[in-house]
């Protein structure tokens, strides 16, 4: 089921890279109205949320290793469900039903299957800890996650400060990409994939990328229509390349 999972992400992405934009500033209006941006982010984030320890923990086979991912996970969606969905700074905003009804199936199925691998098949090594894949993987998942934060308050900080509308947002890593705060949380579920060593981890990754990717694209090509200014130079995701 992992690995079907993880190939359901690859047409995602030749879909999303070839399509339009169903959320955020670029939403189509062949969506429709739905529902408001702060209620649709917490109930579509909340089953990552709970589904991940409510499996793992009803397992009763609770580990070192198992208990560390637990608490990275808790970090990045407590934040995501319970903090960061009432910040969202576009507060008459839409999100359709059609994206609030797949987000919550893909973080039920994404949880269900990360919770029942390390509750009922993870067999780490006890030195897992100090193992290089898990190093190298908790410091992008920290890196990630502290760009990702920090660009999306970043963000709020600059829209919120806007009085004309939209803004070409600057400051940091803005001045690279234009989406640093998708960079980073692909950088992240990149991390947590090479930390847990586990195929969820590796869909998750790749469903992140999936997702992400066009999104980034999407957003710097809408720059690039609305504001004769944008820098030229100024890539999506990843500076000079993407």
């Amino acid at each position: 089921m992992a690995a079907i999972w993880a190939l359901g992400s690859l047409p995602i992405l030749a879909v999303g890279l070839a399509g339009r934009d169903p959320v955020g500033r670029l939403q189509q209006s062949d969506h429709g109205r739905g529902m408001r941006a702060q209620w649709a982010w917490f109930l579509f984030e909340l089953p990552a949320l709970v589904t991940f320890p409510a499996i793992y923990l009803a397992s009763g086979n609770l580990h070192v290793v198992g208990n560390v991912v637990l608490g990275l996970w808790l970090a990045h969606y407590i934040h995501r469900s319970l903090i960061w969905c009432w910040l969202v700074p576009k507060r008459d905003a839409t999100v359709s039903w059609s994206m609030c009804t797949s987000s919550i199936g893909f973080n039920l199925i994404n949880g269900g299957l990360l919770g029942w691998f390390m509750g009922y098949a993870a067999d780490y090594p006890a030195q897992w800890l100090t193992d290089p894949r898990f190093i190298v993987g908790a410091g992008l998942f920290i890196a990630g996650a502290a760009l990702n934060v920090w660009a999306d308050y970043r963000l709020r900080h600059l829209r919120r400060k806007a009085v004309d509308g939209p803004v070409i947002p600057s400051g940091g890593p803005f001045n690279f990409v234009c989406c640093p705060n998708l960079a980073g949380e692909i950088i992240e579920w990149i991390g947590f994939a090479l930390l847990t060593w586990s195929l969820p981890g590796l869909a998750f990754a790749l469903w992140t990328v999936a997702n992400l990717v066009p999104r980034a694209v999407w957003r710097r090509d809408w720059y690039r229509q609305n504001f004769e200014d944008f820098p030229k130079g100024r890539t999506a995701l990843i500076p000079g390349l993407l």
